[in-house]
């Protein structure tokens, strides 16, 4: 069970588009955040995000630089404001939806693991939209 994927340990396709709904579900609700997400497309920015997961949950292709990928797609929404206090967060939300849907301590512990280190990005960018 150990070398399955993050992915297919949190319960497959159909556990990740749960977990992005409900994840969207609390991140739309939220009053801090909101701004954010004004104007968009949220069945789109679903499949953006089921799809990020499910790269980042499985294997980041070696010639893809995730920090950079995250910086250009969120350039509009640093341009916002957006910055490190937001990706917490959104990290809480993401926390909170995946312990919703009954996900086990040490795979949220994991997923979290995946999506921690790109918080930089959201710090850098947030500085740099200052300038």
């Amino acid at each position: 069970m150990e070398n399955k994927d993050l992915l297919t340990r949190l319960g497959g396709k159909p556990a990740l588009k749960a977990a992005v709904e409900e994840f969207y579900d609390r991140l739309s609700k939220d009053e801090r955040l909101e701004k954010f997400f004004e104007g968009v497309n949220m069945t789109a920015l679903k499949a953006h995000q089921f799809q990020f997961m499910q790269t980042a949950f499985t294997k980041i292709p070696d010639d893809l630089n995730v920090p950079d990928v995250m910086a250009k797609a969120h350039k509009r929404l640093f341009e916002m404001g957006l910055n490190e206090t937001h990706f917490d967060m959104v990290a809480g939300h993401l926390i909170g939806a995946l312990q919703h849907l009954g996900v086990p301590q040490p795979l949220i512990d994991e997923a979290i693991g995946v999506v921690a280190p790109l918080r930089p990005v959201f710090e850098d960018n947030a500085i740099s939209e200052l300038r």
